[in-house]
């Protein structure tokens, strides 16, 4: 924190301040008639007395206040610069009504305490000593102004002549770039201009290197999975302050005025079952939307085992409403967003920095995510609506990478921050954190205006098939909404995953590695150790909402397993999916995996 408060700025004003201090020391001294130091003759006093000013023989006690005075105009400097750089950084304004106060509290209190103890300095305390003693603080104050001031004027006009002469061929840029007028010779000059911060170039770059993945697309963007191909330029000299940069991330900081909202005021504690309960009835009498009942507890459990889930199918089955609804049922926050074609990398989710006008291109999902770090026990949704209109590998690669480390490390890079330059108070070195209350859901159509969706995105996700409309149903109880923290729905997901009775079992273990068994033998398909994660949590909460374990295993191994089959066409996947399908009737019993079958006998079909 302490580095924060160090600024050029800063301490190019003390070093004035502190300019200043030896000059009026240096007037005092010439002023003091008797003091014999310096000859009474000397041109200062010689100002002095063309002032009209009566020569004043101070003695050492005035000149003990003098320096006083002199200590404590620099002291007030430094803890002025200090208040308004801690305002800065703490997201206050700096002049706000409370700063304001303080900057004239600092003042008032350095004037007493040099007073004060300049007069204790004073003998004899009499009305005449004290008067000559102000006489000549006063003589030496507007002399030391005044030949500041013209110091100043001249050591100015020779450092801008030699710095203009210097930088002649340079653009010239004293005001905000957003507003300063810029010449037709200083356009190419200003695409030199290089800057720290990632930026996303607005037509060119077709050369550009795109990252991991491959090479950058029109504007600078990245063609290859899990690069962003940003454009990085170099100058962040001239950057203003944050609240320019970051208009809506510092408007955010100022409404929050700095604090988290550990708690939330009121909150509700239904069980899973009533949860998944409840939900689907508001969902049926308010909403007029109908879901099976193992559909709203498969959508409730997956995210006790990943934060992603994608659901997938038919339009118009309620893919964007669910999680929609479900933010609104427990009076949550969901950001919903249309994925776009021309979506290429991860700016478009978390901006740019555009290096023409000096400030970040902030899109709503950073705000929202930004946001959500001062919400922590609020519920937050991020909705993907038709995520594989665009490769979800390129856009939203970052997100799959960081939701794999543990919750401590969960963040973005938004920029490389120039140093000396002080963000957002929640953006953190560059890095916007994801909170754990932060969850999010793809939807996506399978036609041909969509890419496939790779496995590496499915087994980070939890995956739903929406294939058919249920039927309606009539619900005659209240269904109002609850008040569901974050902090709540965790401590549900924790209470099933410790009651020993809801885990998973040595035999559905056994079961479960002979169906992954014959899986391997047969298709050469391995699940992994993520994979097995999900299913160990899933099934918990799932039987915990009311559920059973074998559905929620069924939903699983249709996803994870079966569906990684399609569009494969050796002449031995058919007898082999007969197989499986035998297998899994054998495991578990007649009817009981009807997920999984069907999904394995799509796939015969179209063999």
């Amino acid at each position: 924190m302490f580095q924060k408060l160090i600024t050029r700025k800063n301490l190019i004003t003390i070093s004035l301040a502190v300019f200043y201090s030896m000059i009026l020391l240096f007037v005092g001294a010439c002023l003091d008639a008797k003091s014999g130091v310096i000859s009474s003759k000397n041109p200062i006093a010689g100002l002095g007395r063309a002032f009209g000013f009566k020569p004043i023989d101070a003695g050492t006690s005035a000149f003990l206040f003098l320096v006083l005075v002199d200590f404590y105009i620099l002291l007030m400097i430094c803890a002025i610069c200090y208040e308004r750089r801690y305002a800065i950084v703490n997201g206050i304004k700096t002049f706000a009504p409370k700063m304001i106060g303080v900057y004239v509290g600092t003042f008032f209190a350095c004037a007493v305490l040099s007073i004060g103890f300049g007069f204790l300095l004073q003998k004899p305390w009499s009305a005449e000593n004290i008067g000559l003693t102000f006489s000549f603080l006063g003589q030496s104050l507007v002399i030391a102004t005044l030949l500041y001031v013209l110091l100043f004027i001249a050591i100015g006009s020779v450092v801008m002549l030699v710095v203009n002469f210097i930088f002649v061929d340079k653009p010239y840029r004293f005001f905000d770039s957003d507003k300063a007028p810029v010449l037709a010779d200083e356009i190419e000059a200003d695409l030199d201009v290089k800057s720290s911060f990632d930026v996303k170039s607005d037509g060119e770059g077709e050369n550009q290197t795109g990252g991991a993945g491959g090479k950058g697309g029109n504007g600078g963007n990245g063609g290859g999975e899990g690069g962003s191909g940003d454009m990085v330029v170099k100058d962040t000299e001239n950057l203003a302050d944050r609240e320019k940069v970051f208009p809506e991330l510092s408007r955010i900081d100022v409404e929050y005025e700095g604090f988290v909202k550990e708690k939330l005021e009121k909150t509700d504690t239904p069980t899973l079952d009533a949860l998944c309960e409840g939900f689907r009835n508001y969902l049926a009498k308010e909403e007029k939307l109908y879901f099976d009942i193992d559909v709203i507890r498969f959508f409730i459990s997956g995210f006790a085992a990943s934060h992603f889930q994608i659901l997938e199918g038919l339009s118009g089955t309620g893919k964007s409403s669910l999680p929609r609804y479900f933010a609104k049922y427990v009076n949550g926050s969901v950001l919903f967003m249309p994925v776009q074609a021309t979506w290429r990398d991860k700016t478009n989710l978390v901006g740019f920095f555009n290096e023409f006008s000096k400030t970040y291109s902030e899109t709503e999902f950073l705000s929202s995510l930004y946001r959500a770090n001062y919400n922590p026990d609020m519920i937050n949704i991020f909705v993907l609506d038709e995520m594989n209109i665009s490769r979800v590998e390129y856009y939203f690669a970052d997100l799959l990478s960081v939701l794999e480390y543990p919750v401590a490390e969960w963040k973005l890079k938004v920029m490389q921050l120039p140093f000396g330059f002080v963000p957002p108070i929640k953006l953190e070195e560059g890095y916007v954190r994801i909170p754990e209350n932060s969850y999010f859901v793809g939807t996506a159509n399978k036609d041909d205006s969509t890419f496939t969706i790779t496995d590496k995105v499915y087994d980070r996700a939890i995956t739903m098939d929406f294939t058919e409309n249920n039927k309606p149903f009539e619900v005659e109880a209240q269904t109002p909404t609850i008040n569901l923290s974050h902090s709540t729905l965790r401590s549900l997901y924790t209470k099933a995953l410790s009651d020993p009775e809801l885990l998973l079992t040595d035999t559905d273990r056994t079961r479960l590695n002979k169906v992954l068994a014959y899986a391997y033998e047969a298709f050469d398909v391995a699940i992994g150790n993520r994979i097995l994660n999900q299913i160990e949590n899933i099934v918990p909460v799932f039987v915990a909402a009311g559920g059973k374990k074998e559905t929620a295993i069924d939903l699983m191994i249709s996803k994870k397993l079966i569906s990684k089959l399609e569009g494969r066409f050796e002449d031995h996947i058919k007898d082999s999916l007969e197989g499986l399908v035998s297998l899994l009737e054998k495991t578990y019993g007649h009817g009981v995996m009807k997920r999984s079958v069907r999904t394995a006998s799509f796939i015969i079909k179209n063999l």
